[in-house]
């Protein structure tokens, strides 16, 4: 795997993870992290999507699918800044700007990670 496509990788498996979460202790979990409440199966929708979307992104890392892992800088970056937008509009709790900052990090480190592959060619 190269830098970018381990980046990708290791990041799908932080979303996997968090969906597992969502899935498997969703009271808990929307407890710990101030977020309102919902039903039960509600939850398990979100801890659902973000199993698919981390399974995709760990097989796009691992499999090095340059298209998409360069595409994932900016759907991160967005999904921060859309995190933040509900954040300052009153809609979600300040906790949840940690969501939107793991998401900003991993596309910068996925970003570098890019940059320093193309200076080598």
């Amino acid at each position: 795997m190269t830098k970018s496509g381990k980046s990708l990788f290791y990041f799908g498996i932080y979303v996997v993870f968090t969906g597992l979460l969502f899935i498997v202790i969703p009271e808990p979990f929307i407890a710990l992290n101030h977020l309102p409440t919902m039903p039960t199966g509600w939850s398990r929708v979100i801890g659902l999507l973000a199993l698919v979307i981390g399974t995709y992104d760990i097989l796009c890392g691992r499999g090095d699918i340059k298209f998409v892992i360069q595409a994932s800088v900016y759907v991160r970056v967005g999904f921060a800044i859309g995190i933040t937008l509900l954040v300052v509009l009153g809609q979600m709790p300040i906790t949840l700007l940690a969501f939107g900052a793991v998401d900003a990090i991993g596309a910068l480190w996925t970003k570098m990670a890019l940059k320093s592959e193309a200076s080598k060619n």
